[in-house]
């Protein structure tokens, strides 16, 4: 891939980006560091922000006291499972909050190598069962709750959503999966090594994979149930989905066998396909005509499917 692929409006920002050296675990401290500066966002004017702390798992909570609804929302941030943090959120989960007048909560959660699946995971559902029980104290109705998540956030939201569904008690109405990261199996294919992936390419994922899954390599036969969202057989009686797929990402087609498998489980899936961009476009082009349509397009769906949302 090369800088023609790229629509226009973003080609400059992208081509620019350096390559962080994630697949290193010698430089790893110095790409988390350098991620966690590149991808600060402020939070927007109207929106309160306020820190919690859940047991052993710290969270941001934002809303809109203005105009406040009744609905909750557990967003999960990215970082392919190696970095990240909730801060990173403050753009996406304030504009959220202003827009729909949902509680959004974002968990700080263990990072690989040093935690390996479950850790991350555990961590989301202490988050979850912390939001049921505390409901109340928020202004939160629990059926009108919501998970989201971008990249390897919205692979543990993808996770955490199965594990829920399973334990049968109470069930979020939608899911909202920016590109997400579902398929250890796309990083064992080492043809699409070659490819050249703006952002996110295939050796770093191999190598995040590797160190989430960890003792298991990519690819293994076997894995731990709720490890890897795309393993899972059973899609039947998931909530509402939406799916943003960047058709130059790694994992579009991986968003697209997800998307057509929960359809074809019964599942409405919603798919937002964006041509021309790579991974986390529109966080790295938040002001671009194009990662206002994507952002929208989600929280559209959102405020659709929670009910008890404004405008």
């Amino acid at each position: 891939m090369d800088r023609t692929d790229l629509h226009p409006e973003i080609a400059d920002t992208i081509a620019r980006l350096p390559r962080l050296p994630f697949a290193s675990r010698t430089f790893l401290p110095l790409a988390r560091m350098v991620y966690d500066l590149a991808s600060r966002s402020k939070v927007m004017d109207g929106v309160e922000v306020r820190s919690i702390t859940a047991g052993n798992i710290d969270m941001l909570a934002f809303s809109n006291p203005a105009k406040p609804s009744r609905a909750g929302v557990l967003w999960i941030y990215g970082g392919g499972y190696l970095a990240g943090k909730p801060e990173h959120l403050n753009s996406l989960t304030s504009r959220i909050a202003l827009q729909t007048g949902a509680t959004i909560f974002v968990p700080k959660y263990r990072l690989a190598p040093k935690h390996p699946f479950p850790a991350a995971l555990e961590d989301c559902q202490s988050a979850w069962k912390w939001m049921i029980e505390n409901a109340n104290t928020f202004g939160i109705e629990k059926d009108q709750l919501a998970i989201g998540g971008n990249s390897a956030g919205g692979g543990l939201a993808a996770s955490l959503v199965h594990w829920i569904s399973d334990q049968r008690g109470v069930q979020p109405r939608s899911q909202i999966l920016f590109y997400p990261m579902l398929d250890d199996r796309t990083a064992a294919n080492q043809d699409l090594d070659t490819i050249g992936h703006f952002i996110w390419d295939n050796k770093t994922n191999r190598a995040a994979w590797g160190a989430y899954l960890s003792p298991n390599a990519a690819g293994a036969d076997e894995l731990p149930d709720y490890a890897v969202p795309a393993r899972r057989r059973d899609l039947r009686g998931l909530p509402k989905t939406w799916i943003g797929q960047c058709m130059l990402d790694l994992f579009a087609a991986e968003n697209a066998d997800y998307a057509k498998r929960l359809n074809d489980a019964g599942v409405k899936c919603e798919v937002e396909q964006v041509d021309a961009v790579p991974h986390a476009f529109e966080a790295i082009c938040p002001d671009s005509i194009i990662s206002e349509a994507f952002v929208t397009s989600a929280i559209e769906f959102l405020q659709d499917t929670l009910g008890g949302t404004h405008d």
